[in-house]
This record gives structure tokens, sequence and C-alpha cells, in this order.
């Protein structure tokens, strides 16, 4: 016999009633708390099992509602359901924790309307909407200027008040809220004390007059709510005000944002679902790879059909562009070890020591254990990004103590996940040999700072768990032997290594690891206290097949002399991958970037086409500044700047050819692509011969389209045409017929006035005298209801 069928045995048809309704709102826990009624029942009563039931089924919800809300996942909730349960000693405490946890699932998972779980469809299509919205809002305000304007000259507004944010979480609370407000508030019609005078008791405030920048004030208000509800954080404050209303007002910028929102919280369910660990989805979930991805189809979709042609007429696709850059996973490891290897290089030149550090977050970010694969009672929600933020809190706290006490360090830092997702970091550092000890102190002090409980084992001995350190033996290998398997294993998992430590193959974890950085937005490699990259990129575009135009540039611009040197000895060693004379010639690590003596020229763009008009104001601005999709000022890189060390900058220009993308079956200039293809309409050349030349050339001939005048002869047969044209019968019956609609619209309105005394009471107050109309001609014709 069921638990159901057994708690119908206690009590009344009302009592059955009364837990009947409790089993149909909650049909998936309905056996359940049918068990512990029966239970308490049997102990203490059928009142004690009503009153038990009644107060623990309150805030319980039905675990099947998010099962078919989100059913791509379901699977995956219903056994992190059933896992939260199990942990807690009794029944009800579990189904509370579970039913919990859906709770909050189901909060994090609908974004506004939006479901997280849906496609990528129903993600661009809600975008869309929601930037609509955002551009009706503002149409609505600015179409109520003139209406609110005219209230305001009239004295219809009321008067401005200044209400204080109301409190309360939901819309009854503050509507309470508001209610005490106005009821603790001073009546205005009522008198003061005695001795007062009323002008004094009495606040003036001036509504200001509605125009465009108030309207887009107001609009920018509004959108920036819309993007808090949807949990997006809405444009900087520095910014512009309309290049923040362009951007919430634009739908590629809410597809981006929550596409964003979407993924991130997705990922944490999975975390939390316990279906991200070594023996599951490791280093991130299977539906994170299959949106990246995806992402990844789309990407490269888009940039085959686009192609980018220069001034020499060299046209290539952006996938083809792409591959030759470092999107190629290839170059970007290639360019990563060089500069690894060479500064070890020089490091080692100069005597200094390299150390390798490891640094790991405390259990609390941490919701599965590495060895048992199993929950980790001491996870509190946190996400990736907050351990990442916490390491870098670490990283700042160290670089602070660094600065004061007077110590140098450079290097590179690798980011990767654990099993979980959770990041930790490795760091590839030099410093001086007398520094090393210092160093090495300062960064274990700030990583075992919290929670030094957890550093110990089961024996009492100590562990490396949160910060590990090993001095580079050269006798064993090379610090870039170190870390070249970090470095492989977080790009694309080639070389080095056939499996990671969890002995899962490199072709399928580094994906996996891709993904897991996109998802999150963490930055996997960065630099410490060495020259700019771009620096070392942007003179590796000067090639030998570049130094007849870098030539005709110094001809033309005659920069300084040292300048010119430097910038030649740069170029050869950049040429050459020689990264660690590259590092001694721009001045050695730990150099402030001002000092450098290279940095990138970055100008402002110019768009000589560009002008601007406004339907609004009728105002037409013309500037040359190029503006970005969103109104914001472009700057772009053009090249170096060089010091020549003595005060005197020079300029050289590297990006020497200019690029304009376009579709890729887009042809502009060309009147017709074929003998059977319509020529493109609206040009000034003709589109209907096909343009073939003896030597088999195929052109678009010209024609001129300026007006001419004709001459007197065309224009008095024009003028004899237009004659016959107005006597035609045609015209005269068109005539005839607008002339006796006006003399029926005529006598309709006399006949109205006529009869209608108020309205001649007004004609005549305003010095109007209505005579009767006069009888009509004999060849005049009425029908009898004008008459």
């Amino acid at each position: 016999m069921s638990a159901l069928e057994q708690s119908q045995q206690f009590g009344t048809r009302d009592c059955h009633r009364f837990r009947q309704a409790y089993f149909d709102a909650l049909p998936t826990l309905a056996e359940d708390l049918a068990a512990g009624f029966v239970y308490v029942a049997s102990s203490y009563g059928n009142a004690a099992g009503n009153r038990w039931l009644r107060r623990n089924a309150d805030g319980l919800i039905d675990p099947a509602r998010a099962y078919r809300k989100f059913a791509p996942i379901a699977a995956d909730l219903e056994r992190g359901f059933k896992a939260l349960r199990g942990l807690e000693p009794t029944t009800i405490q579990g189904l509370h924790a579970g039913c919990a946890w859906l709770a909050s699932v189901e909060k994090r998972l609908s974004i506004g309307g939006l479901n997280a779980t849906h496609d990528d469809d129903a993600l661009v299509s809600y975008a869309e909407a929601h930037a609509r919205a955002v551009d009706d809002e503002r149409n609505a305000i600015i179409g109520s200027i003139a209406k609110h304007n005219r209230r305001l000259r009239l004295g219809l507004l009321p008067m401005a008040t200044i209400t204080p944010p109301l409190e309360g979480a939901t819309l009854s609370a503050q509507a309470r809220h508001l209610a005490d407000l106005i009821a603790e508030s001073r009546n205005p019609l009522t008198p003061p004390p005695f001795g007062i005078p009323l002008m004094a008791v009495f606040k003036w405030h001036r509504t200001p007059v509605m125009s465009l920048a108030v309207a887009d004030e107001m609009a920018l208000t509004q959108a920036r709510k819309r993007a808090r509800l949807h949990g997006i954080e809405p444009p900087n404050l520095k910014t512009p005000s309309h290049v923040q209303l362009a951007r919430l007002s634009c739908s590629l910028w809410w597809r981006r944002k929550l596409r964003r929102v979407a993924g991130r919280r997705l990922e944490q369910v999975q975390r939390e679902a316990h279906r991200v660990h070594a023996r599951a989805g490791i280093y991130c979930s299977n539906m994170t790879v299959e949106r990246r991805r995806q992402q990844k189809v789309r990407n490269r979709a888009l940039l085959e059909t686009l192609e980018a042609i220069n001034q020499e007429g060299q046209t290539y696709t952006l996938a083809e562009l792409a591959e030759l850059g470092l999107a190629n996973p290839d170059h970007r490891r290639a360019e990563l070890m060089l500069r690894i290897r060479d500064t070890e290089v020089e490091a080692r030149r100069v005597g200094h020591v390299g150390m390798f550090y490891t640094l790991t977050t405390p259990s609390r970010f941490h919701p599965v254990l590495q060895r048992s694969a199993s929950r980790n009672r001491k996870y509190d929600g946190s996400t990736p990004r907050h351990a990442q933020q916490h390491l870098q809190q670490i990283w700042a706290k160290a670089r602070a103590k660094f600065d004061r006490e007077g110590l140098s360090i450079y290097g590179i830092r690798v980011v990767e996940p654990h099993h979980d997702g959770t990041p930790h970091w490795h760091l590839l550092i030099w410093m001086k040999p007398e520094d090393e000890e210092a160093v090495t102190e300062i960064l274990r002090c700030y990583a075992e700072q919290e929670s030094p409980e957890e550093l110990y084992d089961r024996n009492g001995e100590r562990t490396t768990a949160r910060f590990k350190s090993v001095k580079i033996d050269h006798n064993r290998g090379t610090a870039a032997g170190y870390v070249a398997k970090y470095i492989s294993k977080n790009i694309n998992g080639e070389q080095f290594m056939d499996a990671d430590k969890y002995d899962q193959p490199m072709h399928s974890s580094a994906p996996r690891i891709e993904a897991w950085a996109a998802v999150w937005g963490i930055r996997q490699f960065q630099f410490v206290g060495l020259p700019s990259v771009t620096v070392w990129r942007e003179v590796r575009r000067l090639t030998d097949k570049q130094a007849g135009q870098l030539r005709e540039w110094e001809e033309a611009t005659r920069p300084e002399p040292g300048a010119s040197k430097r910038l030649h000895e740069i170029r050869q060693a950049a040429n050459a991958g020689e990264w660690d004379k590259f590092l001694r010639l721009m001045g050695g690590p730990n150099l402030p970037r001002k000092d450098r003596p290279i940095r990138p020229w970055n100008v402002q763009r110019m768009d000589t086409s560009r002008a601007e008009f406004s339907h609004a104001t009728g105002e037409e601005r013309q500037g040359l500044e190029a503006l970005g999709r969103y109104g914001e000022p472009v700057a772009t890189t053009w090249g170096l700047v060089v010091s020549d060390g003595k005060g005197h900058e020079s300029e050289f220009l590297t990006r020497l050819y200019r690029w304009e993308v376009r579709s890729k079956h887009h042809r502009p200039g060309v009147g017709s692509s074929g003998p059977d293809e319509v020529g493109a309409p609206w040009t000034c050349v003709t589109n209907c011969t096909d343009g073939h030349q003896p030597d088999g050339k195929t052109v678009t001939p010209r024609v001129d389209t300026t007006p001419r005048k004709p001459s007197d002869e065309e224009l008095a047969a024009q003028l004899e045409r237009l004659k016959a044209w107005q006597a035609s019968e045609e015209v005269l019956a068109e005539k005839e017929t607008a002339d006796i609609e006006a003399r029926y619209a005529r006598a309709a309105a006399r006949r109205l006035i006529q009869h209608d005394a108020t309205a001649r009471e007004i004609l005549a107050g305003r010095g109007m005298h209505i005579e009767p109309p006069p009888a009509p001609e004999p060849e005049e014709y009425f029908p009898p209801e004008l008459c």
C-alpha cells in the first residue's frame, strides 16, 4: 500500500480534502509528503500530522514544473535535485534544499521573458524585440514634447515633487511605503502655524521645458533599467548619452549581452547540478561545448561571406585573413613560445633566476572534490569568475607589496581550469637571485591568508594545495619546457603531450578548455613587466618587401636620425624573430611604458564623406571624425612613434594597406555582370548595351545626364500638344465634374449656416453677415435635397 493510500486512513473527509489540496499542488512530492504525514500521524495523531504537513509543505515547489520549463536540461536538473535531497539528514530537509535550488535555477534561467535554454533563434528575436522597445519608448517621449510644453505654458502640469526611493521587495510593499510617505507629508493647503508667513513655507520648483536632450535622458534612464532587469550591465556612465542610447537600442548589443548572460547562467547551473567534473563533462559542460561549437560555425560562415580588398586590388575573404593572423592557434602558440624562450635567454644573460609558482583558490570555490568527484559541502555557489577575481586580488596585493619593497619581477601568467571548472594560476617569473626568497614569501603569505586550516592534511602535515613554488633547474630543463604543456593545453592541445593529468586526450580537452575560457571571459595568458607586444607586431609588418615604401616614407617625412636608426635596429631584430634582442633594445624588463623608445601611433580616424542631418532640428553637421556603430569616435593604429632619446619623436607608418570590407557577392562599380543580368539602377551609365569592344574587353559606356534646353521649334510643338490635351473630351469632363462637386459643397455650406442660428450669431459677432443665397441661374441645377 502506498503512502497516499495509507494517509486516507487518518482523519475525516475534511482532513482528506485538506491534505489532498497539498498533494494535488505538489504531485511529484506527494508520495514523500504522504509518507512523512503517515509517520507523524501514527506517532502523534492526525492533528499533529496535519500541522506537520501544513508547516513543511510551505515553500516547496513542484520539480516537474521546472523540468517542463527547462526541457533541454531536465535530466540534469532531476539528477541535481536528487543529489541535494540525499545530502540532507532527513527527507523533508532534502526536499526543501532541492526545491530551493530549483527555485533559484528557475529565477536565474528566466532572463526577463527569455528562457535561457531556448535556441539561438529565440534569443535573436528577443533581442530585436527589446531593441525596438527601447527605440519605441524614445519615439513616444519625443512625440510628447509639444504636448508637455503646451501644458507647461498653460499651467496645467502638477508641481514637481521629489520622492525618495521606495522601499520594499514587492510592488505592494512599495505602494504601502508610498502611501506612508504621502500620509506623513505636510498638506500644502494647511495654513502654517501662527506667526509664520505663508510665503515662508512655499517651495517653488521650476518645471524644465521638454527638449530633445531631455527626452533622450528620460529614454536612457528607462533603457538602463530595462537592461538591469535582465541581469545586463548597462553601458558605462562615462560615455556620452547618445552613445549609451545607441547601444541600448541596438539589437546586436542586446544579442551579444543576452548570449553572454544566458551562457554563464546555464554553465553555473550545470556546475551546481554536478555535471562538470572529471567523471562527467571535464572543465565545462557538454552543453557549453556544443554552444561554443555552434558559435564558431556561425563566425566562420560570416567570415566566408565577407571579403577585404586593398588599394592594389588584392582580395581575400576574412576567413583567409584570420588564418594568417593570431586567430590561428598554431601562430598564437608559436609566438607565445618564442617570447617565453627568448625572455629566458635574456634573463640568463643578466643573471636572473626563474621561479614557477602555482596559486589555487580555497575550497569554497570548488563544487566537486578532486579525488572522489563527490560534492564539496564547503562550496558556497561561487562561479569561476568569482574565483578569478579572488586570484586577481591576491596578485594585486602581491604586486603592491613588491613595489613597496622595491622588488622587480617579469614573466608570464597562465590560467587554466581544474576538472570542475575552477581556475588556478601558473606563474613563470624571473627576478634577481637575492629577491627570490622575499618574492616567494610574499606570494605564499597572500595565497594562504584565507582559510589556513585547509593547508593541513589529516596527519597534520602542511600541504602545497594552495601555493606551490618550484625553482627552475636548468640541468633538468628550461623554463619554456616547464610552461610548454600549459601553453599547448590551453590553445589547441597539439605537441608536447598526448593527455592531461586527468588522463583525458588533449584533442578533446583543449576545445573544452577554450570553451570554458570563452564562456566565463577569462584571459588565459598575460605577460608581466615586458615590452608591448603591439610594438613587436607592428614592427614585423615592415618586412623586406616594404623596405622601399619605408624609404619613401622617410624621404617624405624626414624623421630624426636617431629615431630612424633605432627603428631600423629594432626592425631587424623583430624580423629575425629575436625577442631577446628586441627586449634589450626596448629598454629591458620592468621599464615603464612611457619610457620605452617606441610606442604605438594611435590616430583618430577621419571620414571626409560623412555628413549628419537632424530631422528634429533641421541642422546639418559636417565633420571629419569617423564614428563607430554607436556614434563614438574611432581611433586606429597607423604605425609607431619612435623617440631618439633626446626628446624628439618621429612617426613611422606601418599600416601600408587600406582595406575595404564588403560582401563577397557585392561588386561595386559594375553596371552589368553579364549579358543576361540586369544592371544596377540609378547610375549615370546605360544598362541597355553589352559594351563589348573589338579587343574583347567589356566596358560600360557613360552617358551625359545633364538636361538640355529645347530649341524654339521643339518648344512650339510641345505647347501645341499641351493645348490639344487641354481641349480633349477627357480633360473637359474631369473639369465639369470638379465644378459640380464644388457647387454642391458651397450650397450645403450656405444651407447649414442659414438653418443654424448659433452659427449666424457667432459669425455676426465676428463682423460677418450672411446673406441669403442668391437664386440659382436657369442653367444651374441643384438636387432637391440641397434646395
